[in-house]
């Protein structure tokens, strides 16, 4: 097949959008298919290297990891409309959503889109909140995605939103796929114990590792309120904090209020290939986030082989206490009591880290892109294309509104 990818994300900048879109272009290539990419880039002037058209971008830039573009009809559009793509696959609601619908009409090719973000919002009960901005951005979505023939959502929680947004096309629950391999790979004895040692950490100490963003979505106040009261139950629990946000200050101010400091350890903002030497020096990982649309995050931490303690597991698609890999909370009490039962008994973090090992298996690259692969085989069967692939864009123009 002829995949054209479009993304509002791309390299330089890091986001979970990118990773996943990089993955994708790495994956299907090695699959044999002949994937492009189209994206916004920062020159004024479009261009095609690498696989990928760049679409010239504003200097006006919203977002510190995004790029804007006012072209509408770009001289790439034709360059796409020549090489004729078999499938547009979109991850964007926004930008590049428009071109991805332009393209997709011109060829009367399929066009699907992985939603990755989840706009709920929560209120303090964990409820949803039916405000104004969630009627806004039901209909925000509805309307973008509209032209699609069929939408993938990375959790099956994130497929409630779009449910309840009442979206006409059909849904696909797809996780996104990461590199194990990266969390698994060797580390020597001597760099772990040299890390550790830098936190203050000895080898008597069960370190706790929170691994995300420092914002208010991700509850990292709640998972050090918790905390607090794990320190009189078990004196050589540690919690170590690894990312940076908006409310790490607060975080800072937190610990210090409650006389955590010493036990608490901020590591701060982590290089993208030094993460796995984090979990690594860790021995359980925990989450109080109610609302992972992808649970990204709690994979890692299973590759790496730590067993979890989590607020919920919507996100995975399976349950961490059936596959044995760790324990599901809903209230501080029950989430205090099972961090005690893994700071105390080292044999059960053990056998619960070989677990998460096995059932992070399913989330590997490898098994990702089959199956994205056979969602755009069948889409492209549905769509009655797949027959004609390669001889159904006769003629030299198309016509593009």
């Amino acid at each position: 097949m002829k995949i054209l990818i479009t993304t509002d994300f791309y390299l330089p900048h890091i986001t979970g959008v990118t990773t996943v879109v990089v993955n994708e272009q790495n994956m299907l290539g090695q699959l044999g298919h002949e994937v492009r990419l189209l994206t916004i880039g920062k020159s004024p002037a479009s261009s095609y290297t690498g696989g990928v058209y760049y679409m010239k971008g504003s200097r006006i830039q919203p977002l510190r990891d995004s790029q804007l573009t006012f072209s509408y009809r770009d001289p790439l559009l034709d360059d796409i409309l020549s090489w004729k793509p078999d499938i547009v696959h979109s991850n964007n609601e926004f930008i590049t959503m428009g071109w991805a619908r332009r393209i997709s009409e011109a060829l009367n090719i399929p066009l699907i889109h992985t939603c990755h973000t989840d706009f709920t919002r929560y209120d303090a009960s964990r409820r949803i909140r039916h405000t104004l901005w969630d009627t806004m951005m039901a209909t925000i979505v509805k309307r973008r995605v509209r032209y699609c023939n069929l939408l993938i959502s990375p959790s099956l929680s994130h497929s409630h939103m779009l449910e309840r947004y009442h979206v006409k096309q059909p849904i696909v629950v797809l996780p996104s796929g990461i590199d194990l391999e990266g969390f698994q790979r060797p580390v020597g004895i001597e760099e772990i114990a040299s890390l550790r040692a830098s936190f203050g950490f000895s080898k008597e100490h069960c370190i706790l590792v929170s691994v995300c963003r420092l914002s208010s979505e991700k509850r990292v106040n709640q998972s050090i309120d918790d905390f607090f009261l794990l320190s009189f139950l078990e004196p050589s629990a540690r919690l170590l904090l690894v990312g940076g946000g908006p409310k790490e200050e607060s975080l800072k101010k937190q610990v210090a209020d409650l006389g955590l400091e010493g036990l608490v350890v901020f590591a701060g903002a982590v290089p993208t290939e030094n993460v796995h030497l984090y979990y690594r020096i860790s021995d359980v990982f925990i989450s109080s986030s109610v609302r992972e649309s992808q649970g990204l995050g709690f994979v890692e931490a299973m590759a790496s082989s730590l067993p979890v303690v989590l607020r919920e597991d919507h996100s995975l698609g399976f349950s961490v206490e059936d596959e044995g890999c760790g324990y599901i909370c809903d209230e501080s009490h029950s989430f205090v009591n099972a961090l005690a039962v893994m700071v105390s008994d080292k044999q059960k973090r053990k056998e619960m880290g070989e677990k998460s090992k096995q059932a992070s298996e399913r989330f590997s690259l490898a098994c990702w892109a089959n199956s994205l692969v056979s969602v755009c085989e069948t889409t492209l069967d549905t769509c009655g294309k797949r027959n004609n692939r390669g001889h159904n864009h006769q003629g030299g123009k198309h016509a593009v509104e």
